[in-house]
């Protein structure tokens, strides 16, 4: 049996040989994306118009050839190169190459209309600013919702905070985004924020932020599991108050290098307050609270320091603790210069005692 290498065997080929050591493998994998571009094969095109429009894999900087490619791809309907024709057409690059808003809005509609988000929301750009159409919002929203629904932050920003001025259905963008929630567990985490917080004229919903936080966080989304550990931890968004679920939030969004869910465990380990999920260590309370102060948060370095000075789950340490309060003070926390005077005093009088 013969095998016959094809266009897609070359593109992929190139791919791997991109990225050799070796210069001659990455010189031959330019060939083999030539050669797949060349018979016909749409990524590689595209691939091609990459290489031509940023001088990558060895190619020149060629405006000129990079728009031949992509709209050598666009054409066969790859919705990539589809946006990046529109794009060339919105601002008249390469030199030649007359610009036309009408072109651009054409192509961009192209690839907005095969469901890629990225392109829907630049076609609620485009019908927002007026581009190559008349201004229209209610077209705007419409893309803009559609983007969103697929996960597009940008798209959700915009329909939010970008005062489009009509009336947005946020409950049909909820359960949206909550179908296809472990890809966009951010967008969750902003749509829950907004809810809550009352913010840019959506009506108060406690119960659906709650449901919001709780499936990004269930998609490992640190910020939404410290908030749910919040949630339980004081009796928030219809809450009951349950340590033991809040010690079980804040330990996964702690896991995950949340600060605040770090000093939030060293809370419950400093009062035990929430029983055997979490008893009473001061151990493990400097522990997290020094895990805290390692990525520069200036409150868990004071903390530091303090639990230095009084020996609190660590061998007292003076000279370490000055040392986190000088880290502290120098990023504005008060209470740390208040306590490096105390120190600096406690010192002077040490001296004049002896």
């Amino acid at each position: 049996m013969v095998f016959i290498a094809g266009p897609e065997h070359f593109y992929y080929l190139a791919l791997q040989l991109e990225t050799s050591p070796r210069l001659e493998y990455q010189l031959y994998g330019k060939d083999l994306f030539i050669r797949s571009a060349g018979l016909g094969y749409a990524p590689a095109q595209f691939k091609l118009g990459i290489c031509y429009e940023l001088g990558l894999t060895h190619f020149p900087m060629d405006p000129s050839h990079s728009f031949v490619w992509y709209k050598r791809a666009a054409m066969q309907g790859h919705a990539d190169a589809e946006l990046a024709v529109s794009g060339w057409y919105l601002t008249g690059h390469p030199q030649g190459l007359i610009q036309s808003e009408p072109l651009a809005f054409e192509w961009a509609s192209k690839a907005a209309r095969r469901g890629w988000s990225k392109a829907e929301y630049t076609l609620g750009h485009y019908h927002e600013v007026g581009i190559g159409v008349p201004q229209d919002l209610q077209l705007a929203k419409q893309w803009y919702l559609k983007a969103a629904a697929r996960g597009n932050e940008r798209a959700l920003l915009r329909l939010l905070v970008g005062h489009v001025g009509l009336e947005v259905d946020y409950a049909h963008l909820k359960d949206a985004l909550l179908a296809q929630n472990e890809s966009n567990p951010y967008l969750l985490h902003q749509l829950a924020q907004f809810h809550e917080l009352r913010e840019y004229g959506l009506v108060p919903d406690e119960d659906a932020a709650f449901e919001l936080y709780a499936a990004s966080a269930e998609a490992n989304y640190a910020p939404a599991q410290y908030k749910l550990g919040a949630c339980y931890e004081f009796g928030i968004l219809g809450c009951p108050r349950d340590p033991v679920q809040a010690v079980q939030w804040y330990g996964q969004g702690a896991d995950n290098g949340h600060v605040e869910a770090l000093l939030a465990l060293a809370g419950f380990y400093l009062d035990g307050s929430a029983g055997p999920a979490a008893e009473q260590s001061d151990e493990e309370a400097f522990r997290f609270v020094k895990a805290a102060a390692q990525r520069g948060v200036p409150k868990a370095e004071y903390i530091t320091g303090f639990f230095l000075e009084y020996g609190l789950g660590i061998e007292r340490n003076p000279r370490e603790a000055k040392q986190w309060y000088h880290l502290a003070c120098a990023k504005g926390v008060d209470s740390a210069e208040r306590r490096l005077k105390d120190l600096e005093r406690a010192a002077a009088s040490a001296v004049v005692a002896n």
